[in-house]
């Protein structure tokens, strides 16, 4: 009797998911091509991807654990969707075809959903692009460039190697939804990654103009450290915008730590983005940038509208708001002090640490109470109905840093998401 390749989900909404996913690193013993622990468990769910046990036996019989498939979002032509199927091989096990695997897996996929059949280890092609953005040099990046960018990742964050992603993901065959490197002098200077993803964004009126069967999440963004204050962070992001467009993808999704004020100032007032929902424990790791529990926004950019294209233009107002200057704004906390959850103003501002990287570093209690106070006041008032708010912006008063808020109603839609 012939042998038999069955695929099982691995249930990514269950309790045991993390402990499912530690198993199936072990099994597959730790290899630079495995996808890090944290997005595994956070974001391939997310974005509406899966992951799937492989087993081989015969007919009608459980069969033998194999490989898992990992199925990332892809830009597919069809109605249905479309995955980039990863392969993982349990070694030591029987070998199996391609054709075995991508039939297996589309036999528990519903009927129009599709996958592209990828194999980490096998050779790929890269295929760097080169544009001058204002002095830098951005694009796909080459081989070399995509080991630098590992390279990188453990040097910004002092990762361990299960927490980095493998290098081949920025592979013309990869899978990602963009890969972009910024050079300068000929060096790698930042990078972004980042993944397509299926429908994610709120159910309001003021989406109805815009594509939102496949939608983009920016998963990484890095600057060298000598190589900050260049606007390479923002090169990078206009590109990926642009990109998007060229695609027919409108909504451009991603996480940020809320208390980061020089991201924060990138993400609102450089890029136009705004964020109405808050995960106060996204990730389980710990590493330099993150010694206490990783709170984050999760970022709506909407490349269409007239805010991202005039932000994009530079001609957004230039710099922080002043908090002194604007009467319909309510401060909601001193510090790390007792918060305030009875604001109906059409703004308010959120007091964050002026340097959180730093004071992480000298003083975890202190951090930890920052994150609670702020966890506390962005669950009560982040929202995308009438009343709450959506954070569009910072601030500062002297030395003091603010995330803004400003209050839901009809006229804010459709201020934020009129199209350009």
């Amino acid at each position: 009797m012939s042998r038999f390749v069955s695929a099982k989900r691995v249930d990514s909404s269950s309790a045991d998911w993390p402990d499912r996913l530690r198993d199936l690193r072990r099994q597959l013993e730790e290899r630079p091509s495995l996808l890090p622990h944290h997005f595994l468990e956070a974001v391939l769910p997310k974005i509406g991807g899966a992951c799937f046990a492989l087993n081989c036996g015969r007919r009608g019989e459980a069969g033998s654990l194999v490989g898992y498939a990992f199925l990332l979002p892809r830009d597919g032509s069809g109605e249905g969707a479309a995955y980039t199927l990863r392969y993982e091989h349990v070694a030591g096990t029987v070998p199996l075809g391609a054709d075995e695997i991508s039939r297996a897996v589309e036999r528990v996929l519903p009927s129009n959903h599709t996958t592209c059949f990828y194999l980490p280890e096998a050779d790929h092609s890269f295929s760097p692009t080169h544009i001058d953005l204002d002095g830098v040099d951005c694009g796909r990046p080459d081989e070399e460039e995509a080991a630098q960018i590992r390279s990188m990742q453990q040097s910004i964050w002092h990762s361990p190697p299960e927490g980095l992603y493998p290098s081949d993901l920025h592979s013309a065959q990869g899978g990602a939804g963009c890969s972009l490197v910024a050079r300068v002098d000929g060096a790698v200077a930042g990078f972004l990654l980042g993944f397509f993803r299926f429908p994610a964004c709120p159910a309001m009126p003021a989406f109805h103009p815009y594509r939102r069967e496949l939608q983009l999440e920016s998963q990484l963004l890095a600057v060298a450290p000598g190589m900050r204050r260049r606007r390479i962070a923002l090169a990078l992001k206009r590109l990926q915008a642009r990109q998007a467009l060229e695609l027919g993808i409108d909504l451009i999704n991603w996480t940020t730590d809320p208390l980061l004020f020089a991201n924060g100032f990138l993400n609102f007032t450089r890029l136009g983005a705004v964020a109405c929902e808050f995960q106060p424990s996204l990730y389980s790791f710990r590493n330099e940038l993150n010694r206490v529990t990783a709170a984050r926004l999760s970022l709506l950019w909407a490349v269409r509208t007239k805010r991202v294209q005039k932000a994009l233009r530079g001609s957004e107002h230039s710099g922080p708001i002043e908090i002194g200057s604007d009467p319909d704004l309510t401060v909601v906390n001193q510090g790390h002090g007792a918060p305030l959850f009875s604001a109906a103003s059409a703004r308010i501002a959120i007091e964050i640490p002026p340097d959180w990287v730093a004071l992480q570093r000298q003083d975890q209690p202190a951090a930890q109470r920052w994150r609670d106070v702020t966890n506390q006041l962005l669950s009560h008032y982040l929202g995308s109905e009438p009343g709450h708010y959506f954070i569009t912006a910072t601030g500062v008063s002297g030395s003091r840093r603010y995330i803004i808020g400003e209050r839901v109603d009809d006229s804010l839609l459709d201020g934020l998401f009129a199209l350009a």
